[in-house]
Protein backbone atom coordinates (compact mmCIF):
# COMPACT_ATOMS: atom_id res chain seq x y z
CA UNK A 1 0.00 0.00 0.00
CA UNK A 2 2.84 2.34 0.86
CA UNK A 3 4.47 1.69 -2.51
CA UNK A 4 1.15 2.30 -4.25
CA UNK A 5 0.74 5.70 -2.54
CA UNK A 6 4.32 6.55 -3.50
CA UNK A 7 3.67 5.57 -7.10
CA UNK A 8 0.49 7.67 -7.14
CA UNK A 9 2.40 10.69 -5.84
CA UNK A 10 5.02 10.30 -8.57
CA UNK A 11 2.25 9.96 -11.16
CA UNK A 12 0.62 13.19 -10.01
CA UNK A 13 3.96 15.04 -10.10
CA UNK A 14 4.66 13.66 -13.57
CA UNK A 15 1.22 14.78 -14.76
CA UNK A 16 1.78 18.36 -13.58
CA UNK A 17 5.30 18.35 -15.06
CA UNK A 18 4.06 17.27 -18.49
CA UNK A 19 1.11 19.65 -18.25
CA UNK A 20 3.50 22.56 -17.75
CA UNK A 21 4.87 21.89 -21.24
CA UNK A 22 1.53 21.09 -22.89
CA UNK A 23 -1.06 23.30 -21.20
CA UNK A 24 -4.54 21.82 -21.43
CA UNK A 25 -6.12 25.25 -21.89
CA UNK A 26 -3.97 25.97 -24.94
CA UNK A 27 -4.94 22.66 -26.54
CA UNK A 28 -8.63 23.27 -25.88
CA UNK A 29 -8.39 26.84 -27.18
CA UNK A 30 -6.69 25.64 -30.39
CA UNK A 31 -9.41 23.02 -30.93
CA UNK A 32 -12.13 25.59 -30.28
CA UNK A 33 -10.52 28.00 -32.73
CA UNK A 34 -10.31 25.28 -35.38
CA UNK A 35 -14.03 24.59 -34.95
CA UNK A 36 -14.84 28.29 -35.25
CA UNK A 37 -12.69 28.64 -38.38
CA UNK A 38 -14.40 25.63 -39.97
CA UNK A 39 -17.79 27.22 -39.30
CA UNK A 40 -16.98 30.40 -41.26
CA UNK A 41 -18.87 30.81 -44.54
CA UNK A 42 -17.56 32.46 -47.75
CA UNK A 43 -18.86 36.01 -48.08
CA UNK A 44 -18.99 36.78 -44.37
CA UNK A 45 -18.02 40.36 -43.57
CA UNK A 46 -14.94 41.27 -41.55
CA UNK A 47 -17.12 42.27 -38.62
CA UNK A 48 -18.88 38.89 -38.66
CA UNK A 49 -15.57 37.03 -38.75
CA UNK A 50 -14.24 39.05 -35.82
CA UNK A 51 -17.45 38.38 -33.91
CA UNK A 52 -17.16 34.63 -34.49
CA UNK A 53 -13.41 34.12 -34.15
CA UNK A 54 -12.01 37.17 -32.37
CA UNK A 55 -9.07 39.45 -33.07
CA UNK A 56 -6.04 37.92 -34.85
CA UNK A 57 -2.48 38.31 -33.61
CA UNK A 58 -1.44 39.99 -36.85
CA UNK A 59 -3.00 41.41 -40.02
CA UNK A 60 -1.00 41.40 -43.27
CA UNK A 61 -2.16 43.63 -46.11
CA UNK A 62 -1.66 42.06 -49.54
CA UNK A 63 -2.88 41.63 -53.10
CA UNK A 64 -3.93 38.46 -54.90
CA UNK A 65 -3.01 38.28 -58.57
CA UNK A 66 -5.08 35.81 -60.58
CA UNK A 67 -3.78 34.39 -63.85
CA UNK A 68 -5.17 31.84 -66.29
CA UNK A 69 -6.39 28.53 -64.84
CA UNK A 70 -6.83 30.34 -61.51
CA UNK A 71 -3.11 30.34 -60.82
CA UNK A 72 -2.68 32.76 -57.93
CA UNK A 73 0.25 34.95 -56.85
CA UNK A 74 0.15 36.64 -53.43
CA UNK A 75 2.05 39.94 -53.16
CA UNK A 76 2.81 41.88 -49.97
CA UNK A 77 5.02 44.96 -49.55
CA UNK A 78 6.30 44.64 -53.12
CA UNK A 79 7.38 40.98 -52.90
CA UNK A 80 5.80 37.63 -53.72
CA UNK A 81 4.90 35.81 -50.49
CA UNK A 82 3.04 32.81 -51.92
CA UNK A 83 2.34 31.05 -55.22
CA UNK A 84 -0.66 28.77 -55.70
CA UNK A 85 -0.77 26.76 -58.88
CA UNK A 86 -3.48 24.82 -60.60
CA UNK A 87 -3.07 21.19 -59.40
CA UNK A 88 -2.25 20.11 -62.98
CA UNK A 89 0.84 22.32 -62.92
CA UNK A 90 1.81 21.82 -59.28
CA UNK A 91 3.47 18.42 -59.74
CA UNK A 92 5.85 19.72 -62.39
CA UNK A 93 9.42 20.60 -61.53
CA UNK A 94 10.78 24.09 -61.32
CA UNK A 95 12.99 25.15 -64.18
CA UNK A 96 16.11 26.96 -63.13
CA UNK A 97 16.57 28.43 -66.58
CA UNK A 98 14.62 28.45 -69.83
CA UNK A 99 11.19 29.53 -71.07
CA UNK A 100 7.77 28.40 -69.99
CA UNK A 101 5.64 25.93 -71.92
CA UNK A 102 3.48 28.11 -74.17
CA UNK A 103 1.12 25.21 -74.78
CA UNK A 104 -0.10 25.45 -71.16
CA UNK A 105 -2.09 28.62 -70.34
CA UNK A 106 -0.68 30.33 -67.27
CA UNK A 107 2.47 28.17 -67.25
CA UNK A 108 4.65 31.29 -67.02
CA UNK A 109 3.63 31.58 -63.36
CA UNK A 110 5.90 28.57 -62.67
CA UNK A 111 8.90 30.78 -63.40
CA UNK A 112 8.05 33.05 -60.48
CA UNK A 113 9.55 32.57 -57.01
CA UNK A 114 8.57 33.42 -53.45
CA UNK A 115 10.71 36.43 -52.47
CA UNK A 116 10.83 37.84 -56.01
CA UNK A 117 10.09 41.55 -56.44
CA UNK A 118 6.63 42.32 -57.81
CA UNK A 119 8.05 44.36 -60.72
CA UNK A 120 10.23 41.44 -61.78
CA UNK A 121 7.22 39.11 -61.53
CA UNK A 122 5.23 41.32 -63.90
CA UNK A 123 8.09 41.24 -66.41
CA UNK A 124 8.10 37.43 -66.36
CA UNK A 125 4.42 36.54 -66.05
CA UNK A 126 2.78 39.66 -67.46
CA UNK A 127 -0.25 41.45 -66.14
CA UNK A 128 -2.69 39.25 -64.20
CA UNK A 129 -6.26 38.79 -65.36
CA UNK A 130 -7.46 40.46 -62.17
CA UNK A 131 -6.05 41.88 -58.95
CA UNK A 132 -7.95 41.80 -55.68
CA UNK A 133 -6.98 43.47 -52.42
CA UNK A 134 -6.94 41.33 -49.34
CA UNK A 135 -5.60 40.61 -45.88
CA UNK A 136 -4.22 37.59 -44.07
CA UNK A 137 -5.33 37.39 -40.47
CA UNK A 138 -2.80 35.35 -38.50
CA UNK A 139 -4.12 33.62 -35.39
CA UNK A 140 -1.19 31.23 -34.88
CA UNK A 141 1.65 29.64 -36.84
CA UNK A 142 -0.86 27.11 -38.21
CA UNK A 143 -4.14 29.06 -38.28
CA UNK A 144 -4.94 31.80 -40.75
CA UNK A 145 -7.99 33.58 -42.17
CA UNK A 146 -7.79 35.00 -45.70
CA UNK A 147 -9.90 38.03 -46.49
CA UNK A 148 -10.49 39.37 -49.99
CA UNK A 149 -12.15 42.72 -50.76
CA UNK A 150 -13.30 42.94 -47.16
CA UNK A 151 -15.09 39.57 -47.03
CA UNK A 152 -14.09 36.09 -45.88
CA UNK A 153 -12.35 34.08 -48.60
CA UNK A 154 -11.00 30.95 -46.92
CA UNK A 155 -9.41 29.65 -43.71
CA UNK A 156 -6.29 27.55 -43.13
CA UNK A 157 -6.26 25.55 -39.91
CA UNK A 158 -3.27 23.29 -40.54
CA UNK A 159 -0.62 25.54 -42.07
CA UNK A 160 2.63 23.65 -42.40
CA UNK A 161 5.72 24.46 -44.41
CA UNK A 162 6.96 21.59 -46.58
CA UNK A 163 10.02 20.87 -48.68
CA UNK A 164 7.91 21.68 -51.73
CA UNK A 165 7.79 25.30 -50.57
CA UNK A 166 11.56 25.60 -50.99
CA UNK A 167 11.20 24.91 -54.72
CA UNK A 168 9.35 28.21 -54.96
CA UNK A 169 11.57 30.34 -52.72
CA UNK A 170 13.98 32.72 -54.39
CA UNK A 171 16.48 34.27 -52.00
CA UNK A 172 17.29 37.91 -52.66
CA UNK A 173 20.87 38.92 -53.29
CA UNK A 174 21.87 42.23 -54.86
CA UNK A 175 24.32 42.43 -57.79
CA UNK A 176 26.76 44.20 -55.48
CA UNK A 177 26.44 41.44 -52.89
CA UNK A 178 27.00 38.82 -55.58
CA UNK A 179 30.18 40.59 -56.67
CA UNK A 180 31.46 40.54 -53.08
CA UNK A 181 30.68 36.80 -52.88
CA UNK A 182 32.60 36.15 -56.10
CA UNK A 183 35.61 38.11 -54.87
CA UNK A 184 35.46 36.32 -51.52
CA UNK A 185 35.45 32.81 -52.97
CA UNK A 186 38.20 33.80 -55.43
CA UNK A 187 40.33 35.08 -52.52
CA UNK A 188 39.72 31.86 -50.56
CA UNK A 189 40.82 29.73 -53.51
CA UNK A 190 43.85 31.99 -54.03
CA UNK A 191 44.79 31.33 -50.40
CA UNK A 192 44.38 27.58 -50.87
CA UNK A 193 46.60 27.70 -53.97
CA UNK A 194 49.40 29.44 -52.05
CA UNK A 195 49.97 26.16 -50.22
CA UNK A 196 50.13 24.05 -53.38
CA UNK A 197 53.68 23.02 -54.17
CA UNK A 198 55.15 20.71 -56.79
CA UNK A 199 56.31 18.28 -54.08
CA UNK A 200 52.69 17.66 -53.10
CA UNK A 201 52.05 16.01 -56.45
CA UNK A 202 55.10 13.78 -56.04
CA UNK A 203 53.15 11.77 -53.46
CA UNK A 204 50.94 10.63 -56.34
CA UNK A 205 54.01 8.82 -57.70
CA UNK A 206 55.65 7.72 -54.45
CA UNK A 207 52.44 6.65 -52.61
CA UNK A 208 49.71 6.55 -55.26
CA UNK A 209 47.14 4.31 -53.53
CA UNK A 210 45.86 6.66 -50.79
CA UNK A 211 45.90 9.63 -53.19
CA UNK A 212 43.91 7.78 -55.86
CA UNK A 213 41.46 6.46 -53.26
CA UNK A 214 40.97 10.00 -51.92
CA UNK A 215 40.23 11.43 -55.37
CA UNK A 216 37.90 8.52 -56.23
CA UNK A 217 36.07 8.92 -52.92
CA UNK A 218 35.53 12.63 -53.43
CA UNK A 219 34.75 12.91 -57.13
CA UNK A 220 33.24 9.53 -58.01
CA UNK A 221 31.92 7.74 -54.91
CA UNK A 222 30.37 10.73 -53.11
CA UNK A 223 28.36 12.06 -56.09
CA UNK A 224 27.18 8.52 -56.91
CA UNK A 225 26.11 7.78 -53.34
CA UNK A 226 24.46 11.20 -53.10
CA UNK A 227 22.44 10.32 -56.19
CA UNK A 228 21.29 7.08 -54.53
CA UNK A 229 20.38 8.99 -51.35
CA UNK A 230 18.32 11.41 -53.42
CA UNK A 231 16.45 8.54 -55.06
CA UNK A 232 15.77 6.98 -51.65
CA UNK A 233 14.52 10.03 -49.73
CA UNK A 234 13.01 11.69 -52.84
CA UNK A 235 13.26 15.35 -51.79
CA UNK A 236 11.85 18.11 -53.97
CA UNK A 237 13.84 19.13 -57.09
CA UNK A 238 15.68 22.17 -55.73
CA UNK A 239 16.71 20.30 -52.56
CA UNK A 240 17.89 17.32 -54.63
CA UNK A 241 19.90 19.59 -56.92
CA UNK A 242 21.43 21.30 -53.89
CA UNK A 243 22.60 17.94 -52.55
CA UNK A 244 24.06 16.96 -55.92
CA UNK A 245 25.83 20.32 -56.30
CA UNK A 246 27.42 20.14 -52.83
CA UNK A 247 28.64 16.60 -53.58
CA UNK A 248 30.15 17.85 -56.87
CA UNK A 249 32.16 20.62 -55.17
CA UNK A 250 35.81 20.12 -54.16
CA UNK A 251 36.93 19.67 -50.56
CA UNK A 252 36.72 22.55 -48.13
CA UNK A 253 39.71 24.70 -47.27
CA UNK A 254 39.65 23.72 -43.56
CA UNK A 255 40.20 20.00 -44.12
CA UNK A 256 43.98 20.26 -43.55
CA UNK A 257 43.45 21.89 -40.16
CA UNK A 258 40.92 19.25 -39.11
CA UNK A 259 43.21 16.45 -40.29
CA UNK A 260 45.99 17.75 -38.07
CA UNK A 261 43.64 17.76 -35.04
CA UNK A 262 42.52 14.21 -35.88
CA UNK A 263 46.17 13.03 -35.99
CA UNK A 264 45.68 12.09 -39.61
CA UNK A 265 48.11 12.21 -42.50
CA UNK A 266 48.52 15.96 -43.03
CA UNK A 267 50.82 15.47 -46.04
CA UNK A 268 48.15 13.35 -47.72
CA UNK A 269 45.50 15.92 -46.82
CA UNK A 270 47.48 18.74 -48.41
CA UNK A 271 48.12 16.61 -51.51
CA UNK A 272 44.43 15.75 -51.87
CA UNK A 273 43.46 19.40 -51.40
CA UNK A 274 45.93 20.44 -54.10
CA UNK A 275 44.79 17.80 -56.58
CA UNK A 276 41.08 18.25 -55.82
CA UNK A 277 41.32 22.02 -56.24
CA UNK A 278 42.72 21.63 -59.75
CA UNK A 279 40.62 18.63 -60.79
CA UNK A 280 37.43 20.37 -59.59
CA UNK A 281 37.74 22.98 -62.32
CA UNK A 282 36.43 20.32 -64.70
CA UNK A 283 34.95 17.66 -62.41
CA UNK A 284 32.54 19.96 -60.53
CA UNK A 285 30.54 21.07 -63.60
CA UNK A 286 30.88 17.60 -65.16
CA UNK A 287 29.58 15.79 -62.06
CA UNK A 288 26.70 18.18 -61.56
CA UNK A 289 25.65 18.05 -65.19
CA UNK A 290 25.85 14.23 -65.28
CA UNK A 291 24.12 13.38 -61.99
CA UNK A 292 21.69 16.29 -62.19
CA UNK A 293 20.54 15.27 -65.65
CA UNK A 294 20.36 11.61 -64.61
CA UNK A 295 18.19 12.53 -61.61
CA UNK A 296 15.93 14.68 -63.75
CA UNK A 297 15.44 11.92 -66.32
CA UNK A 298 15.09 9.10 -63.77
CA UNK A 299 12.49 10.72 -61.54
CA UNK A 300 8.87 10.33 -62.54
CA UNK A 301 7.97 13.36 -60.43
CA UNK A 302 9.79 15.98 -62.46
CA UNK A 303 10.24 17.16 -66.00
CA UNK A 304 13.77 17.50 -67.43
CA UNK A 305 15.66 20.41 -65.85
CA UNK A 306 17.68 22.69 -68.07
CA UNK A 307 21.36 22.47 -67.08
CA UNK A 308 23.95 24.40 -69.08
CA UNK A 309 27.33 22.70 -68.45
CA UNK A 310 29.18 25.25 -70.60
CA UNK A 311 27.88 28.16 -68.51
CA UNK A 312 28.74 26.33 -65.32
CA UNK A 313 32.22 25.39 -66.57
CA UNK A 314 32.88 29.01 -67.50
CA UNK A 315 31.80 30.20 -64.06
CA UNK A 316 33.90 27.58 -62.24
CA UNK A 317 36.98 28.41 -64.34
CA UNK A 318 36.60 32.10 -63.42
CA UNK A 319 35.91 31.47 -59.73
CA UNK A 320 38.25 28.54 -59.22
CA UNK A 321 40.69 28.15 -62.09
CA UNK A 322 42.04 31.69 -62.39
CA UNK A 323 42.57 32.26 -58.61
CA UNK A 324 44.30 28.86 -58.31
CA UNK A 325 46.65 29.57 -61.20
CA UNK A 326 47.47 33.02 -59.77
CA UNK A 327 48.03 31.54 -56.31
CA UNK A 328 50.42 28.84 -57.56
CA UNK A 329 52.28 31.38 -59.71
CA UNK A 330 52.59 33.83 -56.81
CA UNK A 331 53.88 31.11 -54.46
CA UNK A 332 56.55 30.03 -56.97
CA UNK A 333 57.60 33.58 -57.85
CA UNK A 334 57.63 34.99 -54.29
CA UNK A 335 58.29 32.07 -51.90
CA UNK A 336 59.47 34.25 -48.99
CA UNK A 337 56.48 36.55 -49.18
CA UNK A 338 54.22 33.51 -49.47
CA UNK A 339 55.57 32.09 -46.20
CA UNK A 340 54.87 35.37 -44.42
CA UNK A 341 51.30 35.76 -45.65
CA UNK A 342 50.17 32.11 -45.59
CA UNK A 343 48.87 32.10 -42.01
CA UNK A 344 47.11 35.52 -42.17
CA UNK A 345 45.53 34.57 -45.49
CA UNK A 346 44.15 31.34 -44.01
CA UNK A 347 42.66 33.20 -41.03
CA UNK A 348 41.17 35.86 -43.28
CA UNK A 349 39.83 33.18 -45.65
CA UNK A 350 38.04 31.37 -42.82
CA UNK A 351 36.59 34.64 -41.51
CA UNK A 352 35.45 35.67 -44.97
CA UNK A 353 33.87 32.26 -45.59
CA UNK A 354 31.78 32.42 -42.44
CA UNK A 355 31.04 36.08 -43.11
CA UNK A 356 29.70 35.58 -46.59
CA UNK A 357 27.55 32.59 -45.51
CA UNK A 358 25.97 34.93 -42.96
CA UNK A 359 25.77 37.73 -45.53
CA UNK A 360 24.05 35.42 -48.00
CA UNK A 361 21.17 35.09 -45.54
CA UNK A 362 21.24 38.50 -43.86
CA UNK A 363 18.62 39.85 -46.26
CA UNK A 364 16.70 36.57 -46.17
CA UNK A 365 16.87 35.85 -42.45
CA UNK A 366 13.10 35.47 -42.11
CA UNK A 367 13.12 32.75 -44.77
CA UNK A 368 16.08 31.09 -43.06
CA UNK A 369 14.27 30.91 -39.70
CA UNK A 370 11.04 29.84 -41.35
CA UNK A 371 12.35 26.98 -43.47
CA UNK A 372 15.72 25.84 -42.10
CA UNK A 373 14.13 23.07 -40.02
CA UNK A 374 13.00 21.38 -43.22
CA UNK A 375 16.51 20.51 -44.36
CA UNK A 376 18.50 20.13 -41.13
CA UNK A 377 18.15 16.35 -40.95
CA UNK A 378 18.80 15.96 -44.69
CA UNK A 379 22.14 17.79 -44.42
CA UNK A 380 23.07 15.86 -41.27
CA UNK A 381 22.38 12.55 -43.01
CA UNK A 382 24.16 13.64 -46.21
CA UNK A 383 27.25 14.85 -44.36
CA UNK A 384 27.39 11.69 -42.22
CA UNK A 385 27.14 9.62 -45.39
CA UNK A 386 29.99 11.63 -46.95
CA UNK A 387 32.25 10.97 -43.95
CA UNK A 388 31.28 7.30 -43.98
CA UNK A 389 31.95 7.09 -47.73
CA UNK A 390 35.49 8.38 -47.29
CA UNK A 391 36.17 6.02 -44.40
CA UNK A 392 34.69 3.03 -46.26
CA UNK A 393 36.64 3.66 -49.48
CA UNK A 394 39.87 4.03 -47.49
CA UNK A 395 39.13 0.89 -45.46
CA UNK A 396 38.34 -1.18 -48.53
CA UNK A 397 41.64 0.02 -49.97
CA UNK A 398 43.38 -1.23 -46.82
CA UNK A 399 45.07 2.06 -46.09
CA UNK A 400 46.54 2.97 -42.70
CA UNK A 401 44.33 4.35 -39.96
CA UNK A 402 45.85 7.80 -40.41
CA UNK A 403 44.99 7.74 -44.11
CA UNK A 404 41.45 6.57 -43.34
CA UNK A 405 40.92 9.56 -41.10
CA UNK A 406 42.35 11.88 -43.72
CA UNK A 407 40.27 10.57 -46.62
CA UNK A 408 37.12 10.64 -44.45
CA UNK A 409 37.65 14.32 -43.64
CA UNK A 410 38.58 15.23 -47.23
CA UNK A 411 35.35 13.61 -48.45
CA UNK A 412 33.09 15.00 -45.72
CA UNK A 413 34.33 18.61 -45.80
CA UNK A 414 33.02 20.16 -49.01
CA UNK A 415 33.51 23.64 -50.44
CA UNK A 416 29.88 24.68 -50.09
CA UNK A 417 30.96 28.30 -50.46
CA UNK A 418 31.66 27.65 -54.14
CA UNK A 419 28.24 26.01 -54.33
CA UNK A 420 26.57 29.10 -52.86
CA UNK A 421 28.23 31.41 -55.38
CA UNK A 422 27.05 29.18 -58.24
CA UNK A 423 23.53 29.04 -56.77
CA UNK A 424 23.23 32.83 -56.54
CA UNK A 425 24.52 33.30 -60.10
CA UNK A 426 21.53 34.72 -62.04
CA UNK A 427 22.68 32.90 -65.19
CA UNK A 428 22.61 29.54 -63.44
CA UNK A 429 20.20 29.02 -60.51
CA UNK A 430 19.28 32.58 -59.52
CA UNK A 431 19.08 31.92 -55.77
CA UNK A 432 16.90 28.78 -55.90
CA UNK A 433 15.74 28.35 -52.30
CA UNK A 434 16.19 24.62 -51.75
CA UNK A 435 19.70 24.63 -53.23
CA UNK A 436 20.76 27.67 -51.20
CA UNK A 437 19.44 26.27 -47.93
CA UNK A 438 21.26 22.97 -48.47
CA UNK A 439 24.59 24.63 -49.36
CA UNK A 440 24.42 27.23 -46.57
CA UNK A 441 23.52 24.80 -43.80
CA UNK A 442 26.14 22.34 -45.09
CA UNK A 443 28.72 25.16 -44.85
CA UNK A 444 27.87 25.59 -41.19
CA UNK A 445 27.31 21.98 -40.23
CA UNK A 446 30.39 20.43 -41.84
CA UNK A 447 32.56 22.63 -39.62
CA UNK A 448 30.74 21.33 -36.54
CA UNK A 449 30.77 17.68 -37.64
CA UNK A 450 34.40 17.92 -38.78
CA UNK A 451 35.53 19.32 -35.43
CA UNK A 452 33.55 16.63 -33.56
CA UNK A 453 35.10 13.84 -35.64
CA UNK A 454 38.57 15.35 -35.39
CA UNK A 455 38.33 15.66 -31.61
CA UNK A 456 36.99 12.10 -31.32
CA UNK A 457 39.89 10.73 -33.37
CA UNK A 458 42.42 12.87 -31.50
CA UNK A 459 41.54 10.90 -28.36
CA UNK A 460 42.03 7.55 -30.12
CA UNK A 461 45.71 6.49 -30.13
CA UNK A 462 47.33 5.16 -33.27
CA UNK A 463 49.81 2.27 -33.43
CA UNK A 464 53.40 3.47 -33.12
CA UNK A 465 54.25 2.16 -36.58
CA UNK A 466 51.78 4.62 -38.09
CA UNK A 467 53.20 7.73 -36.43
CA UNK A 468 55.76 9.86 -38.14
Amino acid sequence: MKQLRKLSSYSILLFFFVSSFFPVNQTINAQNLNQKLKALKPGMSAAEVLSEVGEPKEKIILQRWFYEQENQVVVSEGYITDIRLNPELKDKSIRFRGKHDKSIPGDEVRLLRIGMQADKALEIAGQPLRIQDGEDWIYSSRQRVEMMDGVFYRADIHLKASLETLDWVRLNFSPGGLLVMNITIAFIMFGVALGIKLRHFKMLISKPKPVILGVVSQFIALPAITFLLVLIIRPTPSVAMGMILVAACPGGNISNFMTSIAKGNVALSVTLTAIATIVAIFMTPLNFAFWGKLYSDASNLVIPISIDPVEMLTTVVILLGIPVILGIAFANRFPNATQRIMKPVRIISMTLFLGFVVAAFSSNFNYFLKYIHLIILIVLAHNALALLTGFSIASLGRTSRRDRRTISIETGIQNSGLGLVLIFNPRLFDGAGGMAFIAAWWGIWHIISGIIMSYFWSKRPLPELETE
